[in-house]
């Protein structure tokens, strides 16, 4: 059977639904960029700064979560800049609680549904402790926000990408942030730092997976060159100290 010419099967023809696939694909067109839109906007309210990704699951007091309050609470008064993270519970509130007691304010990307929440849960409200909260239906336009959240558009800009333990939502987002570098579409001219947290050996297995890529022929280190792995947060405060020149 001959396929319809592609003039044909844009402007109408005998596919089934084809009214109905029209109208979702370009209503979801445009509700994808209304919702950049409001990510940009909220990001302009309160600027760019430290972008943290890790999981909505680990509890306070458990030593993970621990770990990631206390590191924000170091980087919001070493860097003196905004947190931005996806504003839900477990690591994302470790970061708000944290950087909050470091004295600066904390941005929300939101998403519509966390991996830790019911299905079928209503869309998360504001938390009070977020100065500015943007919400998102959208995984596309979340990760579109959250990267500009920790764009350097100036060289005296202090931004930072910062892994936290987490599970495939936060590996997706920092290796992410890892292509967009090694395709140099990142959307800027100067170095970001992007830092994996490997409290107790967290990230040791993707740590061994890219060095096997490496040796098999499928990577090149040097094309990420920008990662840093640290088991300690002063080992991560140190280098942002060093990188930014600026002191604790």
């Amino acid at each position: 059977m001959r396929c319809p010419a592609p003039r044909r099967y844009y402007e109408g023809g005998t596919r089934l639904h084809r009214k109905n696939a029209d109208d979702l694909m370009l209503g979801s067109g445009r509700a994808l960029a209304a919702e950049v839109r409001g990510c940009f906007e909220t990001i302009k309210e309160i600027g760019r700064g430290v972008v943290y990704f890790g999981s909505a699951r680990f509890e306070p007091g458990s030593k993970l979560y621990e770990e990631g309050k206390a590191l924000s609470t170091r980087v919001a008064k070493l860097l003196k800049v905004p947190a931005w993270s996806g504003g839900g519970k477990g690591m994302m509130g470790a970061v708000t609680h944290g950087t909050k007691a470091g004295g600066m304010p904390v941005g929300a990307v939101r998403i519509s549904r966390e991996a830790s929440d019911a299905p079928g849960k209503a869309p998360p409200g504001k938390n009070a402790m977020h100065a500015v909260t943007c919400f998102c239906q959208f995984m596309a336009s979340r990760k579109i926000g959250l990267t500009d959240a920790g764009m350097r558009v100036r060289e005296a800009d202090r931004t930072a990408f910062i892994a936290l333990p987490g599970g495939i939502g936060t590996l997706d987002e920092v290796v992410e942030i890892l292509v967009l570098g090694q395709l140099n579409k990142l959307g800027t001219n100067f170095p970001i730092p992007v830092i994996l947290m490997n409290y107790d050996g967290y990230w040791d297995g993707l740590m061994s997976w890219i060095t096997d890529a490496e040796r098999l022929g499928a990577l090149k280190t040097a094309e990420i060159d920008n990662l840093k792995v640290f088991g300690s947060n002063d080992a991560c405060i140190k280098y942002l100290s060093d990188f930014y020149g600026v002191k604790e």
